[in-house]
């Protein structure tokens, strides 16, 4: 008799043990998937627009930029769009996000749009021509899922006939950035899968 209350006891042991194990285990996994950070894609995208007509090579040719009250000189300005979108599962009453430009760059103006009137993004930062800023805070109200917003700037490099350095995203949301491809390398993916037939020829195109 008292083998089979050692046996029934020790199955009692495991089972509960097993139990605990199992429950830990699904605790974990719920948890693992509840605090998964959600996927805020980001795209930029850098156009050349403003330029010295003239190359290095000529003569000196400044932008001239006027806000009605005052005129500003550059000599050269590049454009950046930001695009965000929420890629996540969760949607964001009030998202908070801030942008830093690389070191020597600063942006003169910001221009933001918004998908409709019943979304907003809020400037927190001021920026002027007189004022430039390297690090931009915004909110976005709201951010729900697969909300899309843009941003443009204006950005002085450091160096002349140098492109913008990459541009760094942060947030105090339970959030991640992750990388879309530019505009400019989905016209070339397109490119390369793109083929002409000529006659009997078949051309496609390569980098």
């Amino acid at each position: 008799m008292a083998d089979i209350h050692w046996y029934i006891i020790l199955f009692i042991v495991i089972t509960i043990l097993g139990s605990g194990a199992i429950g830990a285990f699904i605790y974990a996994a719920i948890s693992l998937y509840q605090n998964k950070k959600q996927a805020i894609a980001s795209r930029v995208d850098v156009f050349s627009t403003f330029e010295d007509t003239f190359g290095a090579s000529g003569l000196r040719n400044y932008i001239t930029i006027s806000d009605g009250k005052k005129e500003y000189k550059y000599e050269e300005l590049q454009t950046v769009q930001i695009e965000l979108i929420n890629q996540g599962k969760q949607d964001f009453n009030e998202f908070k996000f801030g942008i830093a430009l690389s070191s020597g760059d600063v942006a003169v103006y910001v221009e933001a749009q918004s998908p409709d009137r019943h979304h907003q993004l809020e400037q927190v930062t001021p920026i002027s021509f007189t004022e430039p800023k390297s690090e931009i805070d915004f909110i976005l109200r709201p951010f729900n899922r697969k909300d899309s917003y843009l941003l443009r700037l204006l950005v002085v490099t450091s160096e002349k006939s140098k492109p913008p350095g990459d541009i760094k995203f942060s947030s105090p949301e339970a959030i991640r950035f992750v990388d879309l491809p530019t505009s400019e390398e989905i016209i070339k993916k397109v490119a390369r899968s793109t083929s002409l037939a000529l006659g009997p020829f078949n051309i496609s195109f390569d980098e």
